[in-house]
């Protein structure tokens, strides 16, 4: 299993994440500490009660109402300390193990408060928030761990990991089979233009004249198929040689469109909530710990069978 697990490659996933939670903490402290009107940039953060389901808005607004008590400057010094410390020990290799729980336990967190759980789900929205995607980082960073420590890594050494990215993108898939997306493909796609600097608006106005001129219903549905199918190969474990790198390029394709590239990059965008790089580049992140068994050859097992976890 030596290609499939490198203990160099799972080094430099580590790091990576840890170099993405120093930058996210940087970013915040810019938005949140250093630059004018950082306190109301800070309670907007907080202030996703109006969208939230409402079994959950009074839960978000009693959270917003605290932090406004208990000022919203402490608070982001907390938050933006956390952060740093957190990516500086993955970075560095310091109690890893403890920070990545934090960093699990901190994401799922930040998904209910300041992502509303991914609402509101509709009118062609189909994003499930950029936390979830980071609880999954840290969960493939926990098993990588493991295996770093000398846990067996079996045939399927992210098998578990493997299932609970399949179900989020299956989540994807089916908001994008909804007709609030396959209508308004085109209302997604073009506000992702707007503030980006010239050569990035002018690559997203490109690519909104190519999916004018195929049809926007016809590249909705290709969306919606493509989606579904890498969900049903991480959820079989079966045809992975091809729909991992094949959805990883995906990614970076609705990255550098329909995300912007994640930008634009000011202090009331999208890196006040924790997404600074953009959603689905994530994602990419996550392909890369199942890049090295979905490559190898495969034997006569089922590729969804072993261990893992």
């Amino acid at each position: 299993m030596a290609a499939a697990v490198s203990q160099r490659r799972l080094v430099g996933l580590r790091r990576g994440l840890g170099a993405l939670w120093i930058g996210n903490g940087l970013f915040h402290f810019v938005a949140w500490l250093w630059s004018p009107a950082a306190g109301a940039r800070l309670l907007a953060a907080f202030g996703q009660a109006a969208v939230a389901p409402a079994w959950l808005r009074p839960a978000l607004q009693a959270v917003h109402d605290g932090v406004a008590r208990a000022g919203p400057r402490p608070v982001a010094a907390v938050l933006v300390l956390l952060e740093l410390a957190l990516g500086t020990a993955l970075l560095a290799g310091w109690r890893v193990r403890g920070a990545i729980a934090l960093g699990l336990g901190y994401s799922l967190l930040c998904w209910v408060v300041l992502d509303a759980l991914g609402y509101p789900y509709g009118r062609g929205q189909t994003d499930p928030g950029v936390f979830i995607n980071y609880a999954l980082a840290f969960a493939f960073a926990w098993r990588a761990q493991a295996v770093l420590a000398g846990a067996a890594p079996g045939p399927d050494p992210f098998r578990r990991e493997r299932l609970l990215f399949g179900l989020l993108w299956a989540l994807d898939a089916a908001l994008k089979w909804q007709p609030g997306f396959l209508t308004q493909f085109m209302a997604q796609l073009t506000p992702a233009a707007v503030g980006q600097p010239a050569p990035i608006a002018a690559y997203i106005h490109a690519v909104v004249a190519l999916v004018g001129w195929i049809g926007p219903l016809r590249v909705a549905v290709l969306t919606a198929l493509a989606e579904t199918l890498v969900a049903a190969s991480l959820l079989s474990g079966r045809a992975m040689r091809w729909s991992v790198p094949l959805a990883a390029l995906y990614c970076l394709a609705v990255w550098t469109s329909a995300e912007g590239f994640g930008g634009p990059y000011g202090l009331a965008g999208t890196g006040v909530r924790g997404d600074v790089i953009g959603n689905v580049l994530i994602y990419v992140y996550l392909f890369a710990y199942l890049w090295p068994v979905a490559a190898r050859p495969q034997s006569g097992a089922a590729p969804g069978s072993g261990g893992g976890g």
